[in-house]
């Protein structure tokens, strides 16, 4: 459903549902989309460039390109809901879009909370790359197959291996580029990156959730112009960098208000680009919160323990019912040493009750 009945006003929710899993609502935003058939359409070469190229060769790759890149900040995201939802707080709603993914969660208002949250997005991007960096390294042969290079996150740190790279494992290097690409992204400690969401939440024990806020924002829109400044002097992703450091800029800008008009318990559903994004949802210290998961393991634990006991106290209830029985109709003689013993234990744990 467009919109998912949320106000059109907010060209935020102009997105649709594509799925759901584990209980998580994916939406896709409609720029995303219009911003794939853009940039794919930028890949064509013109007719008279003298380039000998196919339409369904340009197609599985651009395509295939945004399809990785589609799946990669999906499971950054579900990193955040999970992060979220372990810390005892909730997911409903991934939103991907051109800058990324907004991944809203609404973890406990807590400075560890929103660390663990924070961290469990990145913590896929470095998942992947371990998956990927063995595999890339026994297929061609040596580690210096592996793109360990933070400035060409695309290409083997090996020239050599860089010029004999085969089609299979030219889109394992796509999926380890991107996966690393966007870690490096997030590890920028600047809000409202994960780096800078990390800094906030180590400095909230310190200096209180307002304060920790504002010199996080602070610094991230300082950080915000300066990767403005620095898309200028570029020649290629210029555009990228601009919409970054805008919405930076903004997501920034915003979150100062909420927080000002709302004291220290503001405003909510603020996220970041390229997949290291999710929605504070901020709450009061009174919000209600969910058991985390040790606690929640704990509490089934004792639950199973109880219906057991439950069920040993019952079993001997009627034990001693039956024996009862028997003494009524053929006396105490006519028992046995088993049974006799159900009698004892049955007086025994009723002197202990009436002492």
């Amino acid at each position: 459903m467009f919109g998912s009945g949320k106000p059109l006003n907010n060209p935020i929710n102009w997105s649709f549902r594509v799925g759901r899993l584990f209980g998580i609502d994916i939406r896709v935003h409609i720029a995303f989309v219009l911003c794939v058939v853009v940039l794919v359409s930028m890949e064509l070469p013109k007719a008279d460039s003298g380039v000998d190229w196919s339409l369904l060769r340009v197609l599985i790759d651009g395509l295939g390109t945004y399809a990785i890149l589609f799946l990669i900040v999906l499971l950054h995201e579900f990193g955040h809901c999970f992060g979220a939802r372990s810390t005892g707080g909730e997911a409903d709603e991934i939103l991907l879009w051109p800058l990324g993914g907004l991944a809203m969660v609404n973890p406990p208002h807590n400075a560890s909370a929103h660390m663990v949250t924070t961290v469990a997005g990145p913590a896929v991007n470095v998942l992947i790359c371990a998956i990927c960096a063995p595999i890339l390294a026994l297929w061609m042969g040596s580690l210096g197959a592996v793109p360990w290079n933070p400035l060409h996150p695309f290409e083997p740190v090996s020239e050599a291996m860089a010029m004999s790279v085969t089609e299979g494992q030219s889109w394992l290097l796509r999926v380890y580029g991107i996966s690393y690409f966007i870690l490096l992204i997030n590890l920028v400690p600047v809000f409202p990156f994960d780096g800078g969401r990390v800094v906030q939440a180590w400095l909230w024990p310190r200096k209180g959730y307002a304060e920790s806020m504002m010199i996080a924002t602070s610094t991230g829109m300082i950080g915000a112009i300066a990767i403005g400044l620095f898309a200028l002097i570029l020649k290629e992703e210029r555009w990228l960098l601009l919409m970054i450091a805008v919405f930076g800029y903004m997501t920034c800008w915003q979150t100062r208000n909420a927080i000002r008009e709302q004291g220290a318990l503001g405003g909510g559903g603020f996220g970041t680009g390229f997949g290291g994004d999710y929605g504070d949802g901020l709450a009061g210290d009174n919000t209600e919160r969910k058991p985390g998961f040790l606690q929640r393991r704990r509490e089934q634990r004792e639950a199973k323990k109880a219906l057991r006991e439950r069920a040993r106290i019952e079993a001997e209830e009627q034990a001693v019912e039956e024996v009862l029985g028997k003494v009524s109709d053929l006396g105490m003689a006519s028992l046995t040493s088993a049974e006799k013993k159900v009698l004892e234990r049955a007086t025994q744990r009723q002197r202990s009750v009436e002492s």
